[in-house]
């Protein structure tokens, strides 16, 4: 939506969403000149690329400004060839596509760019040592080639310059790893001179596991920070445009797809738990699920719903939480217990081994206390939890049929219209069942 904003906007908008490790580099190796050197090679091909058709703009250039864009070219573009500006053009997702066109006409494949720029601009080639020693001086002040670079950018018509950190947690060295992520972008987001720099605005897309590392090593006092959620209503919505934009506005719902339609996008947007992705990918799982029990048909079979959910659940699950803990709650069996059932009758440890289990996979978000019970022959209340994902709760119930299973367990607060996914029998008797989000009455 930013990068889509950017020119009505009056902004530049550049991403920076690829980050490469050398030979036996680690995650903290990286330096903030690492991550500016990175920011200001986009922000000079995105200026660049504007600047090919504002031939005024060149003109009026000074020499002093075209000297220092001589040493910028040089210094940051100097050992790219067309291929290299190809992938840095494909970060930057808001150039108009005629300006990609424009480098993919000039600069061949394995060409280096640099004599192309400097003959496009009327810039002056700068001597092999003088290069050196200037690429030496700008190491030394990138904060102050932002600043400069922001007015070259002025010229053409932006007054500021967005740019857009994303995916630190999809690289080789960070993957699934919430920490390395963090350590990943550290030097950036923990630079307060560099995020109040005058005319740039800096956005972070993070995975929320990095949260914890975030609020005890960084700044939310001073660089707000704000939590994308997705409620089932947005979900419909978000699944009912995609179906209409792939299906030419013909369908607008999954349920259109079924043979026996009933209303299934709630059921699936549930399932989802807060995720377009996950939503997105378990309807592509009840597609593959339907093609493999029937090619020819062209319907859906709540039976391939049925299959695709636990499939879907299962892999989902397993991919944030681990196959033993996926074990211990099969074993489990239910979405509602003590700790003391869970030692004594299930898992046949200690009650300090079964709490320790129960704290770990409460931090992990997987279940939560949702109340307290006094369950005989005990005589004090002792902690009720329920499992949360309901992934997680799928699986336990594999067996019952999918439409069977979400309306005996889908109980939505009318106070705060969270999505409770428990089974009531499971409560003791006397015990009231509460909302885990706002704590209130369910029935």
């Amino acid at each position: 939506m930013v990068e889509a904003a950017a020119e009505k906007g009056g902004f530049l908008a550049v991403t920076y969403d690829r980050f490469e490790f050398g030979a036996g580099q680690k995650v903290t190796d990286i330096t903030l000149q690492y991550h500016l050197r990175n920011i200001i090679t986009r922000v000079l091909l995105a200026f660049l690329s504007y600047l090919s058709e504002r031939k005024d703009v060149v003109e009026s250039l000074s020499k002093g400004e075209k000297d220092q864009l001589a040493v910028f070219v040089q210094a940051y573009l100097g050992d790219l060839t067309g291929d290299g500006i190809q992938e840095l053009l494909n970060e930057l997702k808001s150039l108009p596509e005629k300006f990609k066109d424009f480098w993919r006409e000039h600069v061949g494949f394995m060409e280096s760019a640099i004599n192309f720029l400097l003959r496009t601009y009327d810039l002056e080639k700068i001597d092999l040592p003088d290069s050196k020693q200037e690429e030496k001086r700008l190491g030394e002040t990138y904060k102050y080639q932002l600043e400069t670079l922001l007015g070259l950018v002025r010229k053409i018509g932006f007054q500021s310059i967005y740019v857009l950190i994303d995916r630190p947690d999809e690289t080789e060295k960070t993957g699934n790893d919430p920490s390395a992520a963090y350590q990943l972008i550290q030097p950036l987001i923990r630079d307060l001179e560099l995020l109040g720099l005058k005319g740039y605005a800096f956005k972070f897309f993070l995975w929320d596991k990095v949260e914890p590392y975030y609020r005890a090593d960084a700044r939310p006092d001073r660089v707000p920070m704000y939590q994308l959620t997705w409620n089932r209503p947005g979900l419909k919505s978000v699944l009912a445009k995609r179906m209409e934009a792939y299906s030419d506005g013909g369908i607008s719902s999954f349920d259109q797809l079924l043979e026996k339609p009933c209303g299934i996008d709630d059921h699936l947007c549930l399932l989802a738990n807060g995720s377009p992705r996950n939503l997105i990918r378990m309807c592509e799982t009840i597609i593959a699920v339907q093609a493999e029990r029937d090619a020819a048909a062209r319907k859906v079979s709540l039976g391939a719903v049925d299959q695709a959910t636990v499939i879907h659940g299962e892999k989902v699950f397993i991919e944030n939480y681990g196959e033993a803990v996926l074990k211990d709650l099969q074993r489990i069996g239910r979405e509602l217990f003590t700790t003391n059932f869970v030692a004594n009758e299930i898992l046949k440890i200690s009650s300090n081994g079964a709490r320790n289990k129960i704290t770990g996979w409460a931090n992990q978000g997987i279940v939560a206390q949702v109340g307290t019970v006094i369950a005989p022959p005990a005589t004090r209340p002792t902690h009720l939890y329920g499992v949360l994902d309901p992934c997680a709760v799928r699986i336990i119930h594999r067996a019952v049929p999918f439409e069977e299973f979400v309306q005996d367990r889908w109980l939505p607060c009318e106070h705060c219209v969270t999505d409770n996914f428990i089974d009531l029998n499971l409560y003791p008797e006397g015990e009231e069942p509460l909302c885990r989000e706002c704590g209130r009455a369910l029935v």
